[in-house]
């Protein structure tokens, strides 16, 4: 039975860059194309930058697609793609998907410093809001994983965010 599926990855090594891999089997032959949309909570399309469209062409010929210039930050998408036979979607799979990189690479120059100026043990609240980041994180993994919820991930990257953003703020 044809089984359309992907998986995605945010590339260590470039943050903004989202990595789409095609994982489908038995798909009938005669593919000729596929789109990809990337939907953030709220509705809006998340598309790169100096992108006109709101969907990204990916090649059939292709198995993986990286997508340069998009993740800005942390996400969570609905990502839809749609295989084609010339200009009927023969096939759609949408995917509910996390990336935490910007706060993952945020907590590990955290424990870095840390190792390199112990007196930041001592900073008020620095241990709270480091859990606190830790626990949105997982938070929103769990939200992702067990409820496919878009809503309850959103919500915990946008706190998140705050953290990351104040960091004079919450971990000095």
């Amino acid at each position: 039975m044809p089984t359309p599926n992907f998986s995605t990855s945010q590339s260590a090594g470039d943050l903004s860059t989202l990595t789409i891999t095609d994982t489908s089997t038995s798909l009938v032959g005669g593919l000729t194309g596929r789109l990809i949309t990337i939907v953030k909570y709220g509705g809006t399309y998340l598309t790169p930058k100096d992108y006109t469209t709101d969907y990204v062409f990916w090649p059939i010929a292709s198995s993986s697609l990286d997508i340069e210039n998009i993740l800005d930050k942390d996400y969570c998408v609905d990502i839809t793609v749609r295989w084609f036979t010339g200009s009927t979607a023969t096939y759609t799979k949408t995917i509910l998907s996390l990336f935490t990189g910007y706060s993952d690479i945020f907590l590990r120059r955290l424990t870095q410093a840390l190792a390199s100026d112990k007196t930041t043990i001592t900073a008020p609240n620095y241990w709270q809001n480091k859990i606190k980041l830790r626990t949105l994180l997982d938070d929103a993994n769990q939200a992702v994983t067990l409820l496919n919820d878009q809503t309850i991930a959103s919500f915990c990257l946008a706190e998140a965010k705050k953290l990351t953003d104040n960091i004079s703020m919450f971990f000095s």
